[in-house]
């Protein structure tokens, strides 16, 4: 007897058009009109800014550079089965393709944003609900699995693999990975998510899924390692992995507080509860995260992204910031050596002194044998380094 089962198709997975370009799906996203229903060929043209290059045979122009165009789009009956096209910015309507509210509110998050840290949160957001192949090398990570990469100015770029707690080693390959299509069938669930599963059962669908390709099979795993490096590009750019180059890995702590997310439940991610960090952790976290390629940090990014870790309310994250250095400063465990006025737009220098609003800090506190200071100044040893359709 057939246990039930319900079918789902993925698409090659492109996304944008390269690992560099993180902006072009929430920008892309800031340009759609709520509620108008856009031809695909105005979708590629006037939301994705796609200009028409191409003649086909039988259709209309299309433009260079619009195979990641369907990785936006939701889900879609197609036959006996259903298809996850991408992230859900873009549903399809009876006389055309219209915004998600998901893709509203990305788009929204875009033009509010103060930094692009903050849109580029949102879209991770938005892939770990929403895009499989990601949520399952993410997942796996948070389950003490092992990224392989290099990251050059937080850009993942050549070799990609995945080493499990065991140390089996799966090279994600340009062509027939087939070993990541058994780690996606072995974890469906994880790679589905409580999303596309709550749609599902909306539609009366709650038996286990089974991953197929669009033409049948299993889904394609052609330029897998490509299009992974450009989603895995955004959450090294909001900084959720640590160690490296070029083996990184993830707890949930990090990665809630680089999603800035109080929790990785709605995620589906329950059994990886955050760890509240200590002090120490939590400032030789900020200091990876402040210091620039010379060893100096602007004192106030230190001191929100300190209260940040800590969960310090705005108004109290000085004063926080200056009674824990001058108690590090009296333990011996932190020496400033250097300090800078820089400009005034930089803010509130440390201890409140406008002759120290840039600074370089040595670091060591009891639990760390490694200077952070010299960890931070050495590439190959620091995490600092920033972190459509099947033809």
């Amino acid at each position: 007897m057939n246990t039930p089962s319900v079918r789902i198709a993925l698409p090659k997975l492109f996304l944008w058009s390269e690992a560099a370009r993180i902006q072009e799906y929430p920008e892309a996203a800031s340009r759609a009109e709520p509620g108008r229903v856009y031809s695909r060929a105005d979708l590629e043209r006037t939301v994705f800014d796609i200009a028409p290059t191409m003649e086909f045979k039988g259709g209309a122009p299309r433009g260079k550079g619009t195979d990641g165009v369907i990785n936006t789009y939701g889900m879609e009956r197609s036959g006996a089965r259903y298809r996850i096209n991408g992230i859900n910015l873009f549903e399809r309507v009876d006389k055309g393709l219209r915004a998600t509210v998901e893709g509203v509110d990305l788009g929204t998050a875009f033009r509010e944003a103060d930094a692009d840290v903050d849109w580029a949160r949102a879209l991770a957001r938005q892939l770990l609900r929403r895009e499989p192949r990601t949520r399952l090398v993410i997942g796996l990570c948070l389950a003490g699995w092992q990224l392989g990469v290099d990251a050059p100015g937080s850009i993942p770029a050549g070799a990609l693999s995945l080493t499990s707690p065991e140390g089996d080693a799966l090279e994600i390959t340009q062509r027939n990975c087939e070993g990541f299509n058994r780690l996606l069938r072995d974890h469906a669930e994880l790679a589905l998510g409580p999303r596309w599963r709550a749609d599902l059962a909306a539609l009366g669908e709650t038996a286990p899924v089974v991953w197929e390709g669009v033409q049948g099979g299993t889904p394609s795993t052609n330029d897998l390692p490509t299009a992974l490096r450009k989603a895995l590009a955004v959450f090294f750019h909001i900084r959720a992995f640590d160690g490296g180059p070029p083996v990184w890995g993830l707890d949930a702590g990090a990665l809630a507080d680089a999603l800035a997310m109080e929790d990785l439940v709605e995620l589906g991610f329950e059994g990886a509860a955050p760890v509240r960090l200590t002090d120490d952790e939590a400032f030789a976290r900020a200091l990876r995260d402040c210091m620039d390629a010379e060893g100096f940090l602007i004192v106030s990014q230190l001191g929100e992204r300190f209260g940040e870790l800590l969960q310090v309310p705005d108004e109290d994250r000085a004063a926080v910031l200056d009674s824990y250095i001058r108690t590090a400063m009296y333990h011996e465990h932190l020496r400033v050596l250097d300090r800078h006025p820089g400009q005034p737009r930089m803010g509130r220098g440390l201890f409140g002194e406008p002759g120290a609003r840039r600074v370089c800090i040595e670091f060591t506190p009891i639990h760390m044998t490694t200077n952070v200071k010299n960890a931070e100044q050495n590439p190959a040893s620091s995490s600092s380094e920033m972190q459509g359709e099947d033809r």
